[in-house]
């Protein structure tokens, strides 16, 4: 279930950084205070919505899988501040 105020607890997460800052789900999920069952569904609504991009990073030595990031758009900016 996305509510509003997760999408407003995360919206202000992601205008927190500057413009091409990445961030990774672990802070993204501390900085809003959710739980990775709410937190995953509006990372993909925000994606399908343009507002967000993702990658990965390469694991670093001693870590088994890749660090997946995520960067706001300038259109994810836009549309986030908008009244």
């Amino acid at each position: 279930m996305k509510s509003r105020r997760d999408m407003r607890k995360l919206k202000t997460a992601l205008l927190a950084g500057a413009a091409g800052t990445r961030f990774y789900s672990g802070d993204l999920r501390q900085a809003a205070s959710l739980h990775n069952a709410r937190l995953y569904p509006l990372l993909v609504l925000f994606e399908q919505r343009g507002w967000i991009t993702n990658g990965w990073d390469e694991p670093e030595a001693g870590e088994d899988q890749p660090r997946p990031w995520y960067v706001l758009t300038d259109l994810g900016r836009r549309e986030m501040t908008r009244p």
